[in-house]
């Protein structure tokens, strides 16, 4: 094994390009786990109101 051979199997670290996309795609991803947590609270608010309305 040479060198050059060992080289190519080393990880590679993310280049700026790369930051930025995986930034990104964070930043989506926390959008979205906001939207379905506010989505869960009020569901949960909701069944609790209409159970307490029914009593």
């Amino acid at each position: 094994m040479s060198i050059n051979e060992s080289e190519n199997k080393t990880p590679k670290y993310p280049t700026v390009e790369n930051s930025e996309e995986i930034h990104k795609q964070r930043k989506r991803r926390n959008w979205a786990i906001l939207g379905v947590l506010i989505g869960f609270i009020l569901l949960v608010y909701t069944i609790t109101i209409v159970k307490m309305g029914l009593k």
